[in-house]
């Protein structure tokens, strides 16, 4: 389900005030913490969303730390097969990367988020250099396209969007008419490169 449609329900179920404390729970969300048995740290955000269809998540332990890579997992917010081969694609300051998984099959999560709602994340998983990781942090446009098995791709903008674009992304939804530079001020809040950038301040913040 697309943000701005997301602020709408919020909106109407409980009103503006705790529509930013709920929309925290739901995109973008890091954890950190040590391990007991050999004391590594571990960084994570998750709930990384691109135009609501592409799905992240970012780890780092202090062995892919000190190696300079991360673990990507990526895929989609439906119950669908990823692709094989070069199956993800990343667009970041108009360099283009694709990426082969290590995975052969598909994995399946389910995300679950406030007021029981749940959805699938269909997912392989991809060893990034932190250097890539950073660049897609702060490129000025920022796109992802996931391959899927049946030969069809899905793709989605990572970085903000301007009112224009936003109404171009979505044409067609009936709610659009109603869409306002405030509302996608706040929608541009939870894109997923603000997820890329949170997990670049827990990587410079982390004691490792």
């Amino acid at each position: 389900m697309n943000r701005i449609l997301i602020f709408f329900i919020i909106f109407t179920l409980q009103g503006c005030v705790s529509i930013n404390e709920t929309m925290d729970e739901m995109y973008n969300i890091s954890s950190q913490g040590q391990s007991k048995f050999d004391n590594s740290k571990y960084i994570r955000v998750e709930k990384i969303f691109c135009s609501n269809r592409i799905v992240f998540e970012l780890y780092q332990d202090s062995q892919k730390h000190k190696n300079g890579i991360v673990l990507l997992k990526a895929g989609i917010n439906e119950v669908a097969n990823i692709g094989d081969g070069n199956s993800l694609h990343i667009k970041a300051n108009n360099n283009i990367y694709s990426f082969k998984s290590n995975n052969i099959m598909t994995e399946y999560d389910t995300h679950i988020y406030p007021y029981g709602v749940t959805q699938p994340f269909s997912h392989k998983s991809y060893i990034i250099s932190e250097k890539l990781i950073r660049e897609m942090a702060f490129s000025k446009l920022f796109l992802a396209k996931v391959n899927l098995l049946n030969n069809s791709y899905i793709e989605g903008t990572c970085s903000p969007l301007t009112l224009s674009e936003y109404k171009e992304e979505y044409k067609g939804q009936s709610y659009l008419s109603s869409i306002t530079q405030a509302d996608i001020d706040r929608a541009n809040k939870y894109t997923a490169q603000i997820g890329f950038q949170k997990f670049i301040k827990l990587i410079e913040s982390t004691e490792w």
